[in-house]
């Protein structure tokens, strides 16, 4: 869980290291004087040891690697792990209550192959995260695998850790990176020794890196890709809420974001077929529970009150044995045992009884508001096209065009009831035309608005010629 640490030990004789035999320290030097030009580095399995020219001594790097002898930090690094690795330092005189956090990062490596879902779409699901802007973090030299939020004290970061440590399997890595000091002050943690205390840990773990999980808002764009399922009431917020520019730049109210967020992820869970954010939820409280169980016994662990976090569901684990099985996951894809519900496309409610069907049974009111509004469209749609037709016409034509407003000669007449649609004969080339209705009143209003045009251009020339 405990990966980079950046730490100052206080009342340290920098003797020891220089006379340790583990430790190869390089300087810098000035080629005329032969004097000392910055400060004393020493790197031993990927830790650095450094000695400062006004003394100060540090020791910067991933004690994760350090533990792993300089190899990687890919693998799952424990609280037993952790405790061994503090244990290891003593070999080069550091002493845990008088070594001074600077920094330091709690992280996750998450195997994604359990849930059967790519790394990369973990990634690209990610909407907001705690009002931070998202920065691209190149990966061995490659843009795409991951991005980071940066803030004031802390740093969250989501990447493809297995394209970083050069990995077989798929693995996501998810960390919360403290660049001051000033972010923990109240949790009491100052020195190495606190972050081997359990309680001041587990609380620390609960607030400042589960809490932003359960914040950062997630959305699978790939699950919901048109609004043609959703409620018309959330249509137009829908697609506010799944753009992540809206978040950041639409300042408000942290409860009216909360309320957002809630609403997105009730919309998510009914219409989508799998919610990506509770399967990432799943994936930590798996990889949690085996980062703080002791070795003592695989079932209970001494960090309790992680437990409940998630809410663990009871087929995150085998009836008959402790041993973990693949997560959860919200998936028919992933060959899950599972009743889908359906849903009205209309009113949003739940379809009882004939499953096929894609509206509710109130009265079919709402497949018949449906059917209007489709054919409604469609009419529409023909309507416009016959419109750009006729301003086309009227454009193209200029003089030859003239029309003649009559009754609809193809109507029939009855008696005492007037014939009022309008109709016009339109001769241009000596071919005649019919227009009625609609089609009759917009050539009408466009013809008229030529003419005005016309009118008004000639009396323009008029004027500059007399002038």
């Amino acid at each position: 869980m405990i990966d980079g640490i950046i730490i100052e030990l206080t009342e340290f004789d920098s003797s020891l290291w220089i006379n340790h035999p583990k430790l190869d320290f390089s300087v810098l030097k000035n080629l005329s004087s032969g004097k000392e030009i910055g400060s004393r580095k020493a790197i031993y399995n990927s830790l650095e040891f450094i000695i400062e020219p006004k003394g100060k001594v540090k020791i910067k790097g991933s004690i994760h690697k350090f533990y792993n002898k300089g190899e990687h930090n890919g693998n799952r690094f424990s609280y037993d792990d952790f405790q061994k690795a503090v244990n290891q330092l003593s070999e080069f005189g550091v002493n845990p209550d008088k070594a001074v956090l600077r920094g330091f990062e709690l992280g996750l490596n998450l195997d994604t192959s359990l849930c059967k879902i790519d790394t990369k779409i973990f990634l690209d699901s990610i909407l907001y995260c705690r009002g931070a802007k998202r920065s691209d973090m190149e990966i061995n030299g490659k843009a795409g695998y991951g991005y980071s939020y940066k803030r004031t004290n802390t740093t969250y970061k989501f990447y493809d850790k297995a394209e970083q440590a050069c990995l077989q399997s798929e693995m996501l890595r998810i960390e919360t990176k403290f660049t001051k000091m000033r972010s923990v002050e109240s949790y009491q943690i100052h020195t190495l020794s606190d972050l081997l205390n359990k309680e001041k840990l587990v609380r620390l773990i609960k607030d400042k890196y589960l809490k932003f999980i359960d914040e950062t808002i997630f959305f699978e764009w790939e699950q919901i890709k048109t609004t043609r399922k959703i409620p018309v009431k959330y249509k137009s917020k829908f697609k506010d809420l799944r753009n992540p520019d809206w978040w950041l730049k639409d300042e408000r109210s942290r409860i009216d974001r909360q309320r957002n967020k809630e609403l997105l992820e009730k919309l998510v869970s009914q219409y989508a077929k799998r919610n990506i954010k509770n399967i990432l939820k799943d994936l930590i409280s798996l990889e949690l529970s085996n980062v703080s169980r002791t070795k003592n016994c695989y079932k209970h662990t001494e960090f309790q009150a992680l437990n409940g976090w998630n809410n663990s569901k009871t087929h995150a684990q085998k009836s008959v044995t402790d041993t973990p099985r693949i997560v959860w996951c919200e998936s028919t894809d992933q060959g899950e045992v599972k009743k889908e519900k359906k849903y009205c496309l209309v009113c949003g409610r739940e379809i009882k009884g004939n499953k096929k069907s894609k509206y509710c049974t109130d009265q079919r009111k709402c497949r018949d508001k449906a059917y209007n509004l489709k054919v409604s469209e469609q009419r529409k749609a023909k309507r416009t096209q016959k419109q750009k037709q006729i301003a086309k016409l009227i454009n193209e034509a200029g003089e030859n065009l003239k029309l003649v407003k009559t009754n609809n000669p193809d109507r029939k007449r009855r008696l005492g009831i007037p014939s009022r649609k309008t109709s016009i004969i339109v001769t241009m080339n000596g071919m005649e035309r019919l227009y009625n209705g609609d089609d009759a009143r917009f050539f009408l209003r466009e013809f008229e608005k030529r003419t005005q045009k016309e009118v008004l251009t000639e009396c323009l020339d008029k004027r500059l010629e007399k002038a």
